[in-house]
């Protein structure tokens, strides 16, 4: 821990490569970080916590997944999960529907969630309620 630089101050080129060779170990981005000695918290903010020079270090394959996951938008990530699906069952197969699943139940996108009505009622009147209105409020203005 004593090569830690203080809270603020910027990581060492020693703690640069260590998450270099973490990431390319295919090491999940959050635990890299924490190991190469970045906090909790930077930790938690995923793949916007790596430095632009430890990105420079991975290897091409890695620069490439990393690049398409920061510039394709989120429509259309939703349009890539729908495509592959309605593939998938036109072709009869599965190839890459856990890959869309996962895909799909991204936080941003949250495409299996249930929809926002959940939880509303909503109640129809009755016809006969309709058609005798007059009736049912007169009744009870006599109860009174």
């Amino acid at each position: 821990m004593a090569d830690r630089p203080q809270r603020g101050k910027k990581k060492t080129h020693q703690q640069h490569k260590q998450l270099a060779s973490l990431l390319a170990q295919d090491v999940p981005v959050g635990e890299a970080l924490r190991e190469a000695g970045w906090s909790e918290r930077q930790s938690h903010k995923g793949w916007e916590a790596v430095p632009e020079a430890v990105l420079a270090q991975l290897p091409k394959k890695a620069r490439r997944l990393v690049s398409l996951g920061k510039n394709t938008d989120k429509e259309t990530r939703k349009h890539i999960v729908r495509g592959r699906l309605l593939d998938n069952a036109i072709q009869g197969k599965d190839g890459g529907a856990m890959s869309a699943k996962i895909l799909g139940s991204d936080s941003e996108l949250n495409m299996w969630a249930p929809e926002q009505n959940q939880g509303l009622v909503i109640i129809n009147v009755p016809q006969y309620a309709i058609d005798h209105k007059a009736e049912i409020l007169s009744a009870a203005e006599e109860d009174q």
